[in-house]
């Protein structure tokens, strides 16, 4: 699934730049806009505990939402809510995951086609992880209140929008439920962790009928219980999420 998802965003990507108009056209809406569409993404994980490491890899599918005005705006207050569901899984290991974010922000234009942006913000994410172990029969569901500070940049071609953003996820009061087969469950504290993330997007035909979004993204993200649990001794969960996106702008 992710690599049909990447190959439709890399098809789509040139088939919007071959189209996109070489000479000067009027000036693009600055309004909000929706954004819908299919995400596609590859994680490395690896779960730690009182015996030796297990890696997986998961790969995922899913869709995305979010509205507002960090794709379209030129100076001043920007804005963006959204929200994504993804599921994965790959033999036995199963990823379940739902996330929301609301950011807020300030864009300075630096000329007439570039401008940054400094971005706050906050969000709730829920993860639910089932390895396939020779050592865990467990089932790891956390959740994560967060806040969020990130830098962006912007840069406007004469039909599409180029953004990037890099910044952290700083996990506040997050716990986590252990479920373990024929033992039962526990609610742990999670330790707060600041977890980077980068991304490129990209706005194309922004003045046609159907306007193209697409995108590539990538996030570290740790999960350590504050204490240890009679379920489970010193466990961690290390993440590297690799992904792809593309929809349409309404």
């Amino acid at each position: 699934m992710f690599n049909r998802l990447t190959h439709l965003f890399v098809k789509s990507s040139v088939l919007a730049l071959i189209t996109t108009p070489m000479v000067a056209m009027a000036a693009a809406s600055t309004d909000p806009i929706s954004q819908f569409g299919l995400l596609g993404s590859y994680n490395n994980q690896k779960l730690q505990g009182s015996s030796h490491p297990e890696k997986n890899h998961v790969p995922e599918a899913g869709l995305f939402y979010n509205f507002g005005n960090k794709m379209t705006a030129e100076a001043g207050l920007i804005y963006q809510a959204g929200v994504e569901v993804k599921y994965g899984k790959r033999n036995d290991n199963t990823l379940k995951e739902g996330q929301g974010d609301l950011d807020l922000g300030w864009r300075m234009a630096l000329d007439a086609h570039n401008s940054v942006d400094v971005i706050v913000g906050g969000g709730y994410s829920w993860t639910r992880y089932e390895p396939d172990s020779s050592q865990y029969d467990v089932k790891l569901t956390g959740r994560s209140p967060f806040a969020k500070a990130a830098l962006g940049y912007s840069h406007q071609f004469d039909a599409a929008t180029m953004r990037i953003e890099a910044g952290v996820r700083r996990t506040i009061g997050s716990d986590a439920r252990i479920d373990v087969r024929g033992d039962g469950s526990d609610t742990v504290d999670l330790k707060d962790r600041t977890n980077p993330y980068a991304e490129v997007n990209f706005l194309f035909n922004r003045q046609g009928a159907l306007p193209i979004v697409a995108g590539a993204y990538y996030t570290h993200t740790d999960y350590k219980l504050d204490r240890d649990s009679d379920l489970a001794d010193n466990t961690e969960l290390k993440r590297d999420e690799f992904g792809a996106k593309i929809g349409i702008a309404f």
